[in-house]
């Protein structure tokens, strides 16, 4: 399956994370440790494209610009 991007996740789906931003934002992702690799599941989706993602024990709220800059491949 080609890349999809974070934005395109549904509540329930699992997914690798293959790409990350550029720059300042790369850094604040691999803080909380998302990183190319990471395994994450989308726990809800809610209005105005904000995503909520559970890994490695912890939720995160993304908003769907920063999703949208995400490359992920299903698993």
């Amino acid at each position: 399956m080609p890349d999809m991007k974070l934005s395109a996740m549904r509540k329930g789906m699992r997914a690798r994370i293959d790409g990350l931003p550029d720059g300042e934002m790369r850094s604040h992702f691999i803080r909380i440790g998302l990183m190319e690799g990471s395994v994450v599941a989308c726990l809800e989706r809610l209005p105005g494209g904000t995503l909520v993602l559970g890994f490695q024990h912890q939720e995160v709220a993304l908003s769907g610009e920063l999703a949208e800059s995400i490359a992920i491949s299903q698993v």
